[in-house]
């Protein structure tokens, strides 16, 4: 089970640091798990290329290349689309089964600005989909249709954002579950961004399930490239809980204003 007073003192300490950091802008969203309000700006692509990795003691997942399209419509409004080529095995090494995943579309609207309310808030609906594949009826992706609704919430300490999103998932085939995450993102300098958060994922809210601490980088190689970097532990023994996960690509900014 989750300990409570070990998060709030987490979060408390996480607070702390953000508030201290003098001035300019950070987010969350990939590498990292937890989502933020922001969005690409009108006409903007904002397109991540990357190899993913999640390893549990039952099977080990990698998702190569794995594609996340998000395009700027309007200043409030980000369209997604997201899916990859997947690998999975049994960590004792047995065949190597692959296939085209599942694809995930999603909306996300800023309803709420900090230069006018105080904070960033925003909803995110996001639909996961069979693809007309195998991949299903072979074990490789999961039955769907699937359904996410999040809300992402965040406030910015000068040169630091502090990121909440909580929200609940619908599945198909499995027990619907609540996930939490809490981020913070800090801009040390004109090309280098460090980001940390912890995520659960849980049948109750916030009671036991799986529990990931993550860390995370983004390097502006320039105006247009950025590296994408994040690896992360899970925080629970239990069957089917995360015990590793990794991400490693390349973000192009293209288009927009």
């Amino acid at each position: 089970m989750l300990d409570f007073a070990y998060l709030g003192r987490w979060l408390a300490v996480l607070f702390l640091c953000l508030n201290s950091v003098p001035s300019a802008f950070a987010q969350g969203g990939p590498p990292m798990l937890t989502d933020d309000p922001g969005t690409p700006g009108s006409g903007a692509w904002e397109i991540n290329i990357a190899y993913l990795e999640q390893r549990t003691q039952q099977e080990l997942l990698r998702s190569f290349p794995h594609v996340d399209f998000n395009y700027g419509l309007g200043e409030r409004i980000q369209l997604k689309f997201e899916t990859g080529w997947l690998f999975v095995e049994a960590p004792q090494g047995s065949s190597v089964k692959s296939g085209l995943d599942d694809s995930l579309f999603g909306v996300k609207w800023r309803f709420l600005d900090q230069e006018r309310s105080g904070i960033d808030m925003s909803v995110y609906p996001q639909l996961q989909v069979e693809n007309p594949t195998s991949s299903v009826s072979r074990g490789i992706a999961e039955p769907g249709p699937n359904l996410f609704l999040p809300v992402e919430i965040s406030h910015d300490f000068g040169k630091a954002r502090l990121v909440g999103e909580v929200g609940y998932q619908y599945f198909r085939a499995q027990e619907n579950q609540w996930v939490v995450g809490v981020l913070g993102a800090l801009e040390v300098s004109d090309t280098l961004e460090l980001m940390a958060e912890i995520r659960s994922y849980s049948e109750k809210f916030l009671n036991g399930g799986d529990v990931i601490l993550n860390t995370g980088l983004r390097l502006a190689m320039s105006s247009k490239v950025k590296l994408l970097a994040s690896a992360g532990t899970g925080l629970t023994n239990t069957p089917g809980a995360t015990t590793f996960i990794a991400y490693l690509g390349v973000q192009l900014l293209l288009g927009g204003k």
